[in-house]
């Protein structure tokens, strides 16, 4: 008999806590790794031993889509997508879960406002000064003068 699969845990948007697999599963249903006990597999054991042990809907999405640490305009992209549908037509048969989400994000902002605009000028600064010192370090250093 042919034993299941493993799927691959969905990565979540950071405010929310629902535990589904890449393919669409209740994560509670099935069983389940993480994307880096997945990737560690791909590397141990190689593309084609992997994917007999894993759902190939869930490797191939895991290989697609990054997380929000990785970009968090990815992250948003996917689920925009997938919630409001492609480009051709809009779905109407995946709720309006995200679209609530942003809402109540806006919401949250307007009512704090000013430690909103604080954290984006705090990681504005962080950028520039992390390009600042990558510049300094790219240049070329002076030759040593020789030692006597």
């Amino acid at each position: 008999m042919k034993e299941p699969v493993d799927h691959i845990m969905r990565p979540n948007l950071p405010w929310r806590n629902a535990a589904i697999t890449e393919c669409g599963y209740d994560a509670s249903k099935v069983k389940t790794i993480t994307r880096e006990e997945h990737f560690q597999r791909v590397k141990t054991l190689g593309k084609q031993r992997a994917a007999m042990l894993t759902c190939m809907t869930c490797a191939q999405t895991t290989a697609n889509y990054g997380t929000w640490e990785d970009d968090p305009r990815q992250a948003l992209h996917r689920e925009i997508t997938w919630e409001h549908g492609g480009y051709y037509r809009a779905r109407t048969d995946r709720g309006e879960v995200l679209k609530d989400e942003l809402i109540a994000i806006a919401a949250l902002v307007d009512a704090h406002r000013e430690e909103f605009d604080a954290h984006i000028a705090e990681t504005a600064g962080r950028r520039d000064w992390l390009e600042r010192k990558a510049a300094l370090a790219a240049r070329p250093q002076p030759p040593k003068p020789p030692q006597l």
